[in-house]
């Protein structure tokens, strides 16, 4: 699978990567397939992170609930506990961007690229996110051979600030300054490790 993740050019950026070794093969393909699942139920991300951590429900392109696996067009909104979203619904946005399998002899790899979007359930196009339009967070499941391995990889992260109120710009600035320092990286550590873990 060619290599999507955007190059990191400005604002901050993490990487959160946990991997498990099985013993053998069959065992890492049957590990693998539930941590799949995991994965592709976006609307139980909680639960595997932490329930301290933000919550996150998967939508379909109309922004109805959906509880498929994600796919690109569909939206995925963020509750993120005690500094909730001022605006409309207290919910942060973003949209699947891109989606990707692969299948190979001994390996297999999902790919999962976010980015902040409007409020589907609006007419409105501004971004609702404490992060501008630039940003991105890749995901990336993998198995090869006996290792099983959860990454993101958050990219060009920058508060957004444009056309909001000032209690918004106050918000945005805080939770993504958050997010730069340490925020974000200990919420998807908390995601990835969940993913892998064992039953």
């Amino acid at each position: 699978m060619k290599n999507q993740i955007p190059p990191q050019i400005k604002g901050a950026e993490s990487i959160a990567i946990s991997k498990i070794d099985l013993e053998t093969e069959q065992q890492a393909i049957n590990h693998f397939e539930l941590v799949k699942k995991r994965f592709l139920d976006v609307n139980s991300w909680e639960f595997f992170a932490g329930k301290e951590k933000a919550e996150f429900t998967l939508h379909g392109s109309t922004g109805i609930l959906s509880l498929e696996k994600p796919q690109v067009g569909n939206y995925i909104s963020i509750k993120i506990p005690l500094l909730h979203n001022p605006a409309e619904d207290g919910l942060d946005w973003v949209q699947v961007e891109v989606y990707e399998e692969e299948i190979k002899d001994h390996s297999e790899e999902i790919y999962m690229r976010l980015r902040p979007t409007s409020n589907p359930t609006l007419p409105s196009d501004k971004i609702t996110h404490f992060l501008d339009s630039d940003a991105t967070s890749n995901f990336i499941i993998r198995r090869e051979n006996k290792t099983i391995s959860a990454e993101v990889y958050a990219r060009n992260e920058i508060p957004n600030t444009k056309d909001k109120t000032v209690l918004e710009k106050i918000r945005n600035k805080t939770v993504a300054l958050g997010g730069m320092l340490l925020g974000s990286k200990i919420q998807w550590e908390g995601l990835t490790n969940g993913l892998i873990k064992g039953e």
